[in-house]
């Protein structure tokens, strides 16, 4: 990174941080694990950045930064590798979820078997644990 992009990283620290805590309280997880991917998102979105297209910094560089928190969380949030397929319809699923119905009508709410919809509860229903965690118990 030059001194510029560095700098322009620097004044951006706050977005970084900011997107850490989010994802930390959405995934359960520890914000220190999360803020190096953060900064990790927010270096390669200085590197990046080209302020003559006129967009905003926050508008180019949130989109890295939860790019680069997604790949962690992906790459180490969970003890065994979930489809894409599955994570998709467990976000699609978080509002029924929470409004507490049943099984069966949040599969039929969602246009999918019930089977599915009970492996997919089963696999992303956890909160990820990091790998090292599993290993000590």
């Amino acid at each position: 990174m030059t001194a510029a992009q560095r700098a322009f990283a620097g004044e951006h620290l706050g977005l970084a941080q900011q997107q850490a805590h989010r994802f930390a309280r959405r995934w359960s997880m520890q914000v220190d694990d999360l803020l190096g991917p953060a900064y990790e998102g927010l270096c390669k979105g200085a590197i990046g950045f080209d302020p003559s297209r006129g967009h905003r910094p926050s508008s180019y560089l949130v989109p890295k930064v939860k790019g680069e928190l997604l790949h962690y969380i992906r790459d180490t949030g969970f003890a065994v590798r979930i489809s894409h397929r599955l994570r998709e319809l467990w976000i699609r699923a978080r509002r029924p979820v929470a409004q507490g119905l049943s099984d069966q009508q949040i599969a039929q709410q969602l246009g999918v078997p019930l089977p599915l919809w009970l492996e997919c509860r089963r696999a992303c229903g956890q909160r990820p644990v990091p790998l090292q965690e599993e290993l000590l118990e």
